[in-house]
């Protein structure tokens, strides 16, 4: 057992698990919202300042805010989803999303936050020791080398 872990109690566990599955809940809700933000562009936009390619563009620069956005919008929600303490997590997300967003196709970036907070809440555990952060980030890494050798 590690020396670390061995003050953690059961309790502890618990609650680092239930921490981990509110933060993916999170990870699952924020892209809903972005298409939220999407559909609500997409209803208000002006088809006469649309170009040759019709509103592709304009949706292309709403999903890139929405994505933004969906950051910001992670405090209140981690929060609201008890995962204490929920700024921290809000904070270290972006450092696993950005290179899954920029590492993945559209349709795994979408999930990116499934991945994303779980992570970041990990990382974040008070009671983790320097050994199971040091694993996540590797796991993390080599979620990274898989993704850029199958994009390409």
């Amino acid at each position: 057992m590690d020396t670390c872990n061995a003050n953690a109690s059961p309790t502890a566990e618990k609650r680092l698990a239930e921490r981990v599955v509110a933060a993916g809940l999170a990870g699952i809700i924020l892209p809903f919202i972005q298409f939220g933000w999407l559909l609500l562009v997409a209803a208000l936009s002006d088809d006469s300042r649309c170009g040759h390619f019709g509103c592709i563009g304009q949706l292309a620069e709403a999903w890139t805010v929405g994505n933004w956005a969906a950051v910001v919008l992670a405090w209140p929600l981690l929060h609201l989803l008890r995962v204490r303490p929920a700024w921290i997590v809000a904070v270290l997300a972006p450092f696993f999303l950005v290179p899954i967003w920029e590492l993945a196709d559209v349709p795994v970036s979408v999930v990116a936050g499934v991945f994303a907070y779980p992570l970041a809440a990990l990382v974040s555990a008070p009671h983790l020791s320097w050994r199971g952060r040091g694993l996540v980030l590797a796991l993390f890494l080599l979620l990274c080398a898989v993704l850029a050798a199958s994009s390409g």
